[in-house]
């Protein structure tokens, strides 16, 4: 009894075996690559020495140098300039520019006094600063209605315009006031947000131009300094435009870029401001800096004085309106935070590691096409199929012979029965060969095969 329960239990396991859909172990095979040890201590020499380059430049490159476990984040906020005229005017034989000089050269027009509402201009993150004022009369023309099309309805006369420079204009001071945004990580700094802020502790900052040079500015605390009085009651850095015109190489007397036959005084120029932070939670640092760049654009802006509109206008009514050429700041920021960054520095060790295959193609390279040994480093480091393609007899014999041996080492790893191994003595057909003519006839039953 004993006996028969086995042999049905085992029965039954057989059947439950065979009756399995999915081999689990051919569906989750694992494929890896073969390795082949060469014994050569040159290629070994050059391969770790190749490693030993990826892991100096990994480390002293993109790690150290490069800070490649740090992540960087911008800093946004809100920039404002105001400018300040001189306190004293230099005297006027001093400008060149102006007709009232008795040095006078060049294309000199008469000079005027700085007027805030009419030789400044403030826009969103820009200051214009103006050198240069035009005004024109423009006069109703009484033969256009309304509304009629094609016809110009105000018109210039040559007589109605007055142009001046505004004199002294490299004096004055401009004020910069700057804020950053509200974060949590500006927190984790000394001082917190304040460390970057125009508002926060005040310290002379730097003013880098084109060349390098820098220039310390004029911190300003919003109380009357008697170190400085042209702060007034200001918070922020204080420069004067002479030396924002110095920083970015621009001279005001020079040729204009943008405007043919015009000075830069006359056609105005445009010069970029940047406000430059570097804070870092590693060292727990915090600053700022001014950066400053000319561009070619001219700086100009047109507005009205006593305006008079095209639509109800009288018949000889008249508007004014004002040109206003000078330097234009426009305000920018740049910089931000650093921090530590785990996944920053994971990232960076990656892509050393893809380096490494460099090291073993360049290994390989020696080894197959510059050693020495080449030819027999060769027969190692590269397998070889037969000819899918036979063009005779022994190769028909030779590719039917390895093709039944890889099949009967797959068998017998796949827990197959392996196919008897058969002579290569036998003529092996192709599957190409045509077919025998005189086919054997099957045989009847009951008879015997001779």
């Amino acid at each position: 009894a004993l006996l028969v329960g086995a042999e049905i239990t085992a029965h039954a396991g057989l059947l439950t075996e065979q009756r399995m859909p999915i081999d689990l172990d051919s569906w989750c095979s694992y494929s890896t690559e073969k390795q082949i040890v060469v014994r050569h201590r040159w290629a070994g020499i050059l391969y770790y020495s190749c490693c030993l380059f990826v892991l100096i430049y990994v480390v002293a490159v993109q790690i150290i140098a490069n800070q490649g476990f740090t992540a960087f984040q911008a800093l946004s906020g809100t920039v404002k300039g105001s400018f300040l005229p001189p306190a004293s005017l230099s005297p006027v034989d001093s400008l060149h520019y102006c007709n009232q000089s008795a040095k006078r050269r060049g294309a000199a027009q008469p000079c005027v006094s700085w007027d805030a509402s009419l030789t400044t201009q403030t826009y969103s993150n820009a200051l214009l600063v103006g050198t240069r004022v035009t005004r024109r009369l423009q006069r109703r023309n009484a033969s256009c209605g309304e509304l009629q099309y094609g016809c110009a309805p105000w018109f210039q006369a040559p007589d109605d315009v007055v142009s001046a420079y505004v004199g002294d204009v490299e004096s004055g001071t401009v004020l910069v006031q700057h804020s950053v945004s509200s974060q949590s990580a500006l927190s984790l700094l000394p001082g917190g947000r304040d460390a970057l802020d125009s508002f926060g502790p005040r310290k002379p900052a730097t003013l880098t131009g084109a060349d390098g040079t820098t220039v310390a500015t004029v911190p300003c605390d919003g109380q009357r300094s008697e170190h400085d009085p042209r702060c007034g009651k200001g918070r922020g850095d204080l420069f004067t435009l002479g030396q924002l015109l110095a920083a970015a190489g621009v001279d005001l007397d020079a040729p204009s870029l943008s405007s043919v036959g015009e000075t830069k005084r006359s056609a105005g120029v445009t010069l970029i401001l940047s406000v430059d932070y570097r804070a870092n939670l590693l060292t727990r640092s915090a600053d700022y800096s001014y950066l400053v760049n000319a561009s070619r654009l001219e700086a100009k802006a047109t507005f009205f004085g006593s305006f008079a509109s095209t639509f109800g206008a009288v018949p000889n009514a008249t508007r004014e309106v004002f040109s206003l050429h000078g330097v234009q700041l426009i305000f920018e920021q740049s910089g931000g935070l650093t921090s530590f960054d785990f996944f920053t520095l994971l990232l960076t060790f990656v892509s050393g590691l893809a380096l490494v295959s460099i090291s073993k193609s360049i290994t390989n390279t020696f080894l197959l096409y510059l050693a020495p040994r080449r030819n027999e480093y060769r027969l190692f480091l590269r397998s070889q199929t037969p000819d899918f393609a036979p063009a005779n007899q022994a190769e028909r014999r030779a590719l039917a012979d390895l093709v039944a041996s890889k099949r009967r080492k797959r068998a017998i790893c796949d827990g197959q029965p392996a196919a008897p191994e058969q002579s290569t003595e036998q003529p092996v057909v192709s599957p190409l060969a045509p077919l025998s003519e005189e086919p054997t006839a099957p045989l009847r039953a009951g008879s015997r095969a001779e």
